[in-house]
């Protein structure tokens, strides 16, 4: 890891473009493989929720031991980029395959799909987690991984563009040429299949010679026990469990918001697919024009400031919404725009406040541990979409909806319109409001930063003002 400014634009690029396939694999199948299986496949709204949560049930299990064997690799060629590499090929067959409209017995079609976002899950786990860990030991300097997380959050609203707005783009034009509705989304999923697997090779080659060496020497053995007492212990930490709830409740709120926003433009709004990608569109550009801003304020106040404002007014303006309505397109694309200022200020801070959590844990036990404490982030994340699609499958089908009908009940739209605002609103308002409570502020962190990077080098370091935190 350096410990000075040393981080070309260059090096953050080819980290960061990987953000553009983690991203669109994930927004696309967050966003659209439900509303797929419902109104496209013929599974019920409640079978379809069950399916995504069965998948994250699954999650529970992988997340933490992928984290813990990618601590405890000895790979000669990294801890994380022989493991980015092997989850290619089986993420993008499953996304191609789960956008696939195949003609099977009902339950051999709900088992169908249920192996193949399995099979999605485990692979996107397999990137992710050695991913985003792997921007911990890029650098320890705040203000490189403050700009690196700018970098990433450009690419990661790319990857939304590629996950919604063209999907739902190209799906509305193939539709209008007579293209029937279960081959324009397999068409769709090839496309995002070949822009994951593309964008996350070019990060995998640009990072070559970036993992530092030192971190594969001394490994511990992996044992059943030193995985289970890891747990225990990095549970305790409190700016940790702080974070994950954090973590959880953000999924809750973007799942709702995301997958139910097509369901809203087509049922509520009365549009096209071709118009809510204009909603999607605006959404997207929004975000990044936010990027310098939310970036400048971080540096004019603090991260946990920043962050928790952002959420605060995103959820608030979310539950206002529910009671004074979204009429049309115009107002719609209004309202995900101050969506959107949370939801940035969420991807530019989240993994700042878990690299703080990984200095602190090596401060405090002598370990670096970024892919467990990764894994337990990514579960919690995947845990609330999966609570959130659980809900959204009860609510649309105890409400009525049937997606053989043009016009809804009014019932219907109720329940339509409360999962894309009040709903998430709520959650995003709860998310904010956690991390008031976070120990790990700003000057704290500098000063035990600095602490640690002398330790690393085998100086004298001064301990003292830590006792509050450690």
């Amino acid at each position: 890891m350096k410990d000075k400014s040393t981080l070309t634009i260059k090096d953050m690029l080819g980290y960061t473009v990987g953000s553009i396939g983690d991203s669109t694999a994930y927004n696309f199948v967050i966003s659209f493989f439900s509303f797929f299986m419902i109104t496209i496949a013929g599974i019920s709204p409640i079978v379809a929720g069950s399916i995504i949560s069965l998948a994250i049930v699954w999650d529970a299990i992988t997340d933490p031991i992928i984290g813990f064997m990618i601590d405890y690799s000895k790979n000669k060629k990294g801890k994380r980029r022989p493991y980015i590499l092997k989850s290619l090929i089986p993420m993008a067959t499953s996304i191609i395959l789960m956008f696939l409209k195949v003609d099977l017995p009902q339950a051999q079609l709900n088992l169908y799909y249920l192996v193949l976002v399995l099979i999605f899950w485990t692979s996107y786990t397999t990137f992710n987690i050695p991913y985003y860990s792997f921007g911990a030991v890029l650098t320890n300097v705040d203000n490189e991984r403050v700009k690196i997380s700018a970098y990433r959050e450009v690419m990661s609203y790319i990857g939304v563009l590629c996950a919604s707005s063209i999907p739902t783009f190209i799906v509305g034009k193939l539709l209008e040429k007579g293209i029937n509705d279960s081959k324009a989304w397999f068409v769709v999923g090839i496309i995002v299949a070949v822009i994951t697997t593309i964008t996350i090779l070019i990060m995998w080659k640009c990072t070559d010679g970036k993992e530092p060496i030192e971190e594969n020497t001394e490994v511990e053995k992996i044992s059943i026990k030193g995985f289970f007492n890891q747990l225990r212990d990095l549970i305790k930490l409190k700016p940790y469990l702080l974070v994950i709830i954090c973590a959880l409740l953000t999924n809750i709120y973007l799942t709702l918001f995301n997958s139910n926003l097509i369901y809203y433009a087509i049922y509520n709004m009365n549009t096209t697919e071709v118009k809510a990608s204009v909603m999607f569109t605006v959404m997207t550009i929004s975000s990044i024009a936010l990027i310098p801003f939310i970036t400048k304020a971080v540096d004019l106040f603090t991260k946990e400031k920043v962050f928790i404002s952002c959420m605060m007014f995103s959820g608030v303006s979310m539950i206002i919404a529910k009671f004074v309505g979204i009429p049309n397109v115009f107002w719609g694309c209004i309202y995900v725009v101050i969506v959107g200022v949370g939801t940035c200020a969420y991807w530019m801070c989240i993994f700042n406040f878990l690299y703080d959590v990984m200095d602190f844990d090596e401060y405090k036990t002598g370990k670096k541990r970024d892919g467990i404490i990764m894994s337990y982030y990514s579960f919690l994340l995947k845990l609330g979409g999966a609570i959130a699609a659980w809900i959204s499958g009860v609510l649309l089908q105890t409400g009525g909806f049937n997606a053989n009908l043009e016009v809804q009940t009014s019932a219907t739209l109720n329940i339509i319109e409360s999962l894309f605002t009040i709903y998430p609103g709520i959650c995003m308002l709860l998310a904010g409001a956690v991390m008031i409570l976070t120990p790990l502020k700003y000057k704290k962190m500098n000063e035990l930063r600095l602490a640690l990077a002398k330790r690393r080098a085998g100086e004298e370091y001064n301990q003292d003002g830590f006792d509050d935190i450690v």
